[in-house]
């Protein structure tokens, strides 16, 4: 295992930012102020076993007292060991007759948010590996679920603490990932409290540019509390300005973590004195580098750079060597609802740059060349064909979840799946354990060339309008582990409202 990362004191979280009610292709306001710094790291190893405990922090859930929790970074051909430690004051309301409702609110498990690893057990059947279907309790919470729900649910429950084994093969992607808790009726409010945090499994030596693999780096995860600039230790800093001299380049992780219906984000700004390159989505090398267009205003199943709630983005940000000095604001946009009839008024958050001090000749190439993601690519054959529907009423093919198993798959095989949005309101389809090369957006073949032709394992689907369902159609392997896992929509209050389908590969 990697070594282990040093715990920096907290850096408090500022006021939490206030939000409207609905708006489209826009959203509440997240003002970055001035004055924050930061100093240039990469992300730090753990070792351990790690151990994340869950407790109240201003009455709201934190890992180890911080929010978000601390970088956890493996190595591929790893083993991450959590023990996670259920500190909530007990409540219990684990068991219902409406598991689509809210409840087991101090209840929690932990998902390794687009990793490609066991959903069930590790490998000597010892431990939970990424199981969202366990659920750790408090200290002293009483669980009656039998006499409600039957025997077997009492199988799931894990008492006080629990140890999640995750094993990462040798072959395992680089990139942006990131862990959260995922207990189905409480995984809304825990993550919009921010129980959640990065995970990066760096680059292998030697497989990116050297401008990229020599670049400072910076976590920022947009959640429900603001945009903030990760500390590896935990925590981190809101509202933060970036300082950057002229000529330098950094390499920024950006996760969208938040959980609420106006969840949707993208970047831009209309300074010619910052240029953005993005690099890899979903914790997916790119074949190639991208330019982020920052006039582009639209819908976010059409922008390359837009991110619905679950994905990811790596940018290379350059400032130019002949910048002048000043405050580049970077306006982030985090407000695309699920109701979009209300218009479209928006607030755009902003996060500031300031270009400072004595230009630097940090590496850069014109050769827009990456590795990818070192996925097997698709041919034209032709696969077995899936069809997914997000309906109404926060249901999946017109059925709000059961926890029973709705879709089965043989290990080994792949299939085409197109996922559909009956519904008028905007939703962000997500799968554990497998990632997907996306083809057709609402029944249009993408170009080689399309930026949006890529691996992910979060998308934002197009709404119905004019009559016509939104789709997107991808390809998609079923790889290396049997066991049951989910699909669901990443606005996490539909989740836990009923938009999701358990699923099996056998």
């Amino acid at each position: 295992m990697p070594s282990n990362s040093t715990h920096p004191s907290p850096i408090d979280l500022r006021p939490k930012l206030t939000r409207r009610r609905a708006l489209k292709l826009g959203g509440s306001a997240l003002a970055l102020g001035a004055g924050a710094t930061w100093v240039a790291s990469k992300a730090l190893a753990q070792s351990g076993p790690v151990t994340l405990t869950v407790s109240e922090v201003n009455g709201q859930p934190a890992y180890n007292g911080k929010s978000p929790g601390p970088t956890l970074t493996l190595e591929p051909g790893g083993t991450l060991d959590i023990e996670l430690v259920n500190a909530l004051p007990p409540l219990h309301d684990d068991c219902t007759n409406d598991v689509n409702s809210f409840h087991g609110r101090n209840t929690t498990n932990l998902h390794t948010h687009g990793l490609h690893v066991s959903p069930t057990t590790d490998s000597t059947a010892t431990y939970d590996a990424d199981n969202v279907f366990v659920s750790v309790v408090p200290e002293g919470q009483i669980v009656p679920c039998e006499e409600i729900c039957g025997a077997e649910v009492a199988t799931h429950f894990r008492w006080h603490k629990n140890t999640f084994r995750f094993e990462i093969g040798d072959t395992h992607p680089t990139g942006t990932f990131w862990y959260h808790a995922h207990k189905h009726g409480s995984t809304f409010q825990q993550v919009g409290a921010g129980l959640a945090g990065p995970l990066i499994i760096p680059d292998r030596p030697g497989s990116m540019p050297s401008y990229i693999a020599e670049a400072p780096e910076r976590i920022l995860m947009i959640m429900n509390q603001g945009v903030v600039l990760v500390d590896p230790g935990g925590g981190g800093e809101a509202n933060p300005t970036l300082r950057m001299r002229p000529g330098e380049v950094q390499r920024w992780r950006i996760i969208n973590a938040q959980a609420a219906g106006n969840s949707f984000a993208y970047f831009a700004t209309n300074v010619p004195d910052l240029e953005m390159f993005q690099i890899a989505f979903d914790g997916l090398t790119l074949p190639r580098r991208i330019p982020v267009d920052p006039s582009d205003n639209s819908e976010p199943w059409r922008n390359p750079a837009a991110l619905a709630p679950g994905n990811r983005m790596d940018l290379m940000v350059r400032v130019p060597v002949d910048a002048r000095p000043g405050l580049v604001p970077v306006g982030i946009t985090t407000g695309l609802t699920d109701l979009l009839a209300f218009g479209t008024n928006t607030e755009a958050a902003t996060l500031n740059i300031s270009i400072e001090g004595e230009p630097v000749g940090a590496l850069w190439s014109d050769d827009d060349k990456l590795p990818g993601p070192g996925l097997k690519p698709f041919g034209d054959e032709d696969l077995p064909k899936r069809i997914v529907d997000f309906t109404p009423g926060f249901t999946v093919d017109g059925s709000p979840y059961d926890g029973e198993i709705t879709h089965v798959m043989e290990r080994g095989t792949s299939e085409e799946w197109t996922v559909t949005n009956s519904t008028g309101g905007v939703h962000a389809f997500h799968i554990h354990v497998n990632p997907f090369f996306v083809t057709h957006i609402n029944g249009e073949k993408l170009s080689e060339d399309d930026p949006l032709r890529r691996w992910q394992d979060t998308i934002g689907l197009p709404y119905r309008q004019n009559g016509a369902d939104g789709s997107v159609t991808y390809k998609t392997r079923f790889e290396t582990f049997t066991g049951k896992f989910v699909i669901h929509c990443h606005i996490l209050r539909h989740e836990d409202l009923g938009m999701m389908q358990t699923v099996e590969v056998v």
